[in-house]
């Protein structure tokens, strides 16, 4: 595949703040990479492999202790992947997975370091996408703790319909586009269980469950709920 232009670059938001020159040197150095639906992109503990920015598709952020899978989080075109290998130097954090066909921007991991550092709008960037990735975590592992099942289910209802929603006279649509396994894994319960907790809105008539979405009748109630 080519080499992405520098115009190309710049409308990545992750790069925004990269001036012309440097745009110019990171345009020799990535390379565009295509993935299969659930391909390994890398795996949790393996050194790091280098710098991946979704183009388009999206990826899956996991982690997997023996049989049972955490859903991290969902990146989407323009996000990048793992950046905590670049303020460590460590081993990557968690595991990535093509969530349908992805094209992904690759950078080698030292051009990517020596960017990262060298380009202090760049790390700026890079330290609050950690740190707004490791809130999210930090929130998850509260989330597990301290509230239950049909508690969390509620709470990514409603953060869908704050990034995704449609706005219906009836309610807030959102488009189906979790498996039943991805959306219990991202709640961190089993599968069945987290269809029970969301049957049970539906029958309350919190939300009604359809083939190809979920519309929230009573947002109120499910933030009272979350």
């Amino acid at each position: 595949m080519r080499s992405p232009t520098t115009k190309e670059l710049k409308s990545i938001p992750f790069l925004a703040h990269l001036r012309a020159t440097e745009l110019e040197t990171l345009a020799r150095a990535i390379e565009t990479r295509a993935f299969a639906n659930r391909q390994i992109i890398f795996r949790e503990g393996s050194p790091c492999s280098g710098l991946y920015i979704v183009k388009v598709g999206q990826v899956k952020l996991i982690q997997t202790r023996k049989d049972k899978e955490q859903l991290l989080a969902i990146v989407r075109a323009g996000d990048p992947l793992d950046l905590i290998p670049f303020l460590d130097s460590g081993p990557h954090s968690f595991s990535a997975q093509a969530r349908g066909a992805v094209t992904l921007y690759f950078i080698p991991p030292e051009t990517a370091r020596d960017l990262i550092w060298g380009t202090p709008a760049l790390l700026s960037v890079v330290l609050n996408t950690v740190g707004a990735r490791l809130r999210t975590l930090a929130t998850l592992a509260s989330d597990l703790v301290f509230k239950d099942v049909t508690a969390r289910v509620c709470k990514i209802l409603l953060e869908q319909a704050q990034a995704e929603g449609m706005p219906r006279r009836d309610g807030i649509c959102l488009k189906r586009t979790l498996s039943r396994q991805e959306f219990a894994s991202l709640i961190g319960t089993a599968r069945e269980v987290a269809w029970r907790s969301l049957k049970k809105l539906e029958e309350e008539g919190v939300v009604r469950i359809e083939r190809n979405q979920i519309t929230l009748l009573d947002v109120e109630r499910l933030a009272a709920m979350a």
